[in-house]
């Protein structure tokens, strides 16, 4: 994850439900780049990588993304100074001077900004007035404008400049399984959320999936797996109250239900819930009573886990993942990159 400018804005933006710190299970899913390559031999007999990822492919995996996000930021930064400095030397003026032009003099972060930040962002505050935060706010809402305008003017110039990007993202092999999904089958890219109706760092990602899926349209296809965690005691029952209303074409009616109302999912909020949305209420109550979707979640918790799913919500965006309540910015990033790359 990378840094943001204070603590509030971490744990505001990057945060999840965390599971327990278990060893994740057999991944058969991963895609070395050589599972065959030799790492060690034992009484002359070989262990190879793909030997090592049955045992812990879910951990080198991330461990792989981390090793590709650091260095493809750093290519990034080298790539941005090189152009900045030629842009600048055209212009006959200096780095400095053309970012303090085209970025630093457009910032403008007023009070009712910040205020309007607040009154949005209330029930997340931790009970904060405005006052104790308000500095962490204006930073945040300052590099939010900083990294929008500089990313504007770094890929203008990008755009223009003979650029070649020869390493590639780690992936893995996530499936959707037979998942509630928006999207057509045939979309270039594939976004996987396992998530967790009781996590609260799943609902507040909501706002962020559904601008995607708004952004995007055709271009990719979401879908949802379940991956409630064992501490949610009500979770496990709101997935399947889920599946229940998808029996009769309302699954998505009772997702928005259960977001919205995450303190209160117990059974008889299911039920209640719907018959709010209008669904035949003797089958609902029906389905929901027998367990008919029990194994269907637990075992989308199950596959989850093989794929180094730890806490939710987790993102597989064409197979690179991303951990917490992202920002959409980062989604778009790795969105954006998919969608050149199909060019």
């Amino acid at each position: 994850m990378k840094k943001i400018l204070s603590a509030f804005c971490f744990i505001f933006l990057m945060s999840g439900c965390l599971g327990k710190n278990e060893p994740a299970a057999v991944n058969p899913s991963v895609s070395p780049a050589s599972t065959g390559t030799v790492l060690a031999r034992l009484d002359g007999n070989p262990i190879t990588d793909e030997d090592v990822r049955k045992i812990s492919g879910s951990k080198l995996a991330q461990a792989e993304m981390e090793l590709y996000d650091a260095r493809k930021e750093a290519i990034d930064q080298i790539v941005d100074q090189k152009l900045l400095e030629e842009s600048a030397k055209k212009k006959n003026t200096t780095k400095d001077d053309l970012l303090k032009k085209e970025v630093y003099d457009k910032i403008k972060i007023e009070d009712k900004d910040i205020e309007k930040f607040y009154n949005e962002k209330k029930d997340q505050m931790q009970g904060k007035k405005l006052d104790e935060v308000k500095a962490s706010i204006k930073s945040y809402l300052f590099r939010e404008k900083y990294q929008k305008l500089y990313g504007n003017l770094a890929d203008g110039l990008r755009k223009k400049s003979n650029l070649e990007i020869l390493i590639k993202a780690p992936k893995m092999d996530v499936a959707e399984g037979e998942n509630p999904s928006i999207g057509p089958k045939d979309a270039p890219v594939k976004v996987i959320e396992f998530t967790d109706y009781q996590c609260p760092f799943c609902g507040r990602a909501r706002p962020t999936v559904n601008q995607i899926i708004e952004t995007y349209k055709s271009k990719v296809r979401y879908v949802l797996r379940d991956f409630p965690l064992s501490f949610h005691k009500d979770s496990m029952k709101a997935h399947e109250a889920a599946h229940c209303a998808g029996d009769q074409g309302k699954y998505w009616d009772m997702n928005k239900k259960l977001f919205a109302n995450q303190q209160a999912i117990k059974m008889e909020d299911l039920k209640k819930y719907a018959g709010e949305i209008k669904l035949n209420q003797k089958k609902f109550d029906e389905c929901l009573d027998s367990g008919k979707f029990t194994d269907k979640v637990q075992k989308n918790q199950q596959y989850g886990e093989t794929v180094g799913v730890s806490g939710t919500p987790a993102f597989f965006v064409n197979g690179r993942m991303l951990s917490g309540a992202r920002p959409f910015e980062n989604f778009k990033s790795i969105i954006d990159d998919e969608l050149r790359n199909l060019k």
